[in-house]
């Protein structure tokens, strides 16, 4: 199971594919942070994902390599 904790370490520079699909328990103080610990992500899963709006705007304002993603079943944006 994937915690904040174990993503932290995963999530470098180096990253560039992250599939949180249904992760609901990753909350968005952690999610509105991930576009910096991981700028070059090129692949991106938030499928059914709890995030806000204002989550999400922060990762798209730190990911400028994004070629999918995914937020479908995102109820909040």
């Amino acid at each position: 199971m994937i915690t904040e904790e174990t993503l932290k370490e995963y999530l470098t520079e180096d990253t560039i594919r992250l599939n949180l699909e249904h992760h609901y328990w990753i909350k968005d103080s952690f999610l509105d942070k991930m576009g910096r610990m991981a700028p070059n992500l090129r692949e991106l899963c938030l499928r059914r994902m709890e995030i806000s709006n204002y989550a999400f705007m922060q990762i798209m304002k730190e990911v400028h390599q994004l070629e999918k993603i995914d937020v479908s079943y995102c109820k909040n944006i």
